[in-house]
C-alpha cells in the first residue's frame, strides 16, 4: 500500500493520534487521509479498530478542549490568530460566526466535515460562553461522526485506497514538486495581498470631541463583552445584520463606526 501506510502500520495508533491532533490545533495536516488509511489497515488486520478509534477521537478532543477554554480566555484574539492563513481574516471569523448563529450549538455535530469550520468552532463555541458540558456533548458526537465514517469508508474501499496510495508513492518526487510550487504560490500571493493592502495600515482617527454624528458599536462578538468598555454614547450594531441594518442608517448626517 505504499510507504505511507507502512510507516502508520509501524508507528500505529501513537502517529494516528499525533496527526489528528496536529490537524486539530489547526495546522494543515491531512488527517482525514490518516484516518482513511487507518481503516484500510484495520481491514488487512495491522491495525486494531478500537485502538484506531481511541486514537482518533482523543486527539480531536483533546484539540477541541484546549481550544474551547482559548477562545473562552481570550475572545476572538485567537480565532484572528487561526484566520491569519485566510484570504480575508475578517471574512473568515464573521462565515464561522454566522454558521453559529444560523445554525446554532448543533454546528459541532458536523463542523469536523468542513475545512476551516473545524478548527474554529472549539475556540469560537468557547469565546460565545456556551456551557462547558453542552460543547463537550455535542462536539464529542461530531467527532465520533467524523472519524467513524473516514475509518469506515477506508475500511470498505480498502483496494481502491491500496491503488490510490501505491500510484502516489510512484508519483512521489512529482507530487512533492507541485506541493512546494504550490507553497511558492501562496506565500507569493500573501505578500503581494500585504503590499496591496499597505495603505490601510494608517488609519485614520478623529477625537471623541470633533465627532459631529451618531457613533455605532460595531465590533465582532468575541470582542463586544459586557464588561468592556465602550465608547460613551454609541449604539451596538450587529455585524451580522449589517446589510439589513445599513437602510435603517441616517442618511442626512455623517456617522462613525468603530471596530477592533
Amino acid at each position: 500500500m505504499g510507504n505511507w501506510a507502512e510507516t502508520l502500520a509501524r508507528h500505529g495508533a501513537g502517529l494516528l493520534f499525533a496527526l489528528c491532533l496536529v490537524e486539530a490545533l489547526g495546522l494543515p495536516v491531512p488527517a482525514a487521509v490518516a484516518l482513511l488509511t487507518a481503516g484500510a489497515l484495520v481491514a488487512l488486520g495491522k491495525l486494531a479498530l478500537l485502538n484506531a478509534l481511541l486514537a482518533g477521537i482523543a486527539a480531536f478532543l483533546l484539540g477541541d478542549v484546549v481550544y474551547f477554554f482559548l477562545g473562552r480566555s481570550t475572545g476572538w484574539w485567537l480565532l484572528g490568530i487561526l484566520c491569519r492563513v485566510s484570504t480575508n481574516p475578517d471574512s473568515c471569523i464573521l462565515t464561522s460566526a454566522e454558521a453559529f448563529y444560523r445554525r446554532g450549538r448543533a454546528v459541532l455535530l458536523f463542523a469536523k466535515f468542513v475545512p476551516g469550520l473545524n478548527t474554529m468552532a472549539p475556540p469560537l463555541a468557547g469565546s460565545m460562553r456556551m456551557p462547558f458540558v453542552q460543547f463537550l456533548l455535542l462536539d464529542l458526537a461530531g467527532i465520533i461522526l467524523y472519524v467513524g465514517v473516514y475509518i469506515g469508508v477506508g475500511f470498505a474501499f480498502r483496494d481502491l485506497l491500496a491503488t490510490l496510495l501505491d500510484t502516489m508513492g510512484r508519483a512521489g518526487n512529482v507530487i512533492e514538486s507541485i506541493l512546494f510550487l504550490a507553497f511558492l504560490a501562496w506565500v507569493s500571493y500573501r505578500l503581494w495581498l500585504t503590499w496591496k493592502d499597505r495603505v490601510y495600515r494608517a488609519v485614520p482617527r478623529v477625537d471623541s470631541a470633533d465627532v459631529d454624528g451618531p457613533v455605532f458599536d460595531v465590533r465582532s462578538h468575541g470582542y463586544y463583552d459586557a464588561d468592556s468598555q465602550r465608547i460613551q454614547g454609541s449604539q451596538r450594531l450587529e455585524p451580522n445584520s449589517l446589510p439589513d441594518a445599513i437602510a435603517t442608517l441616517p442618511e442626512a448626517e455623517k456617522i462613525y463606526l468603530y471596530c477592533t
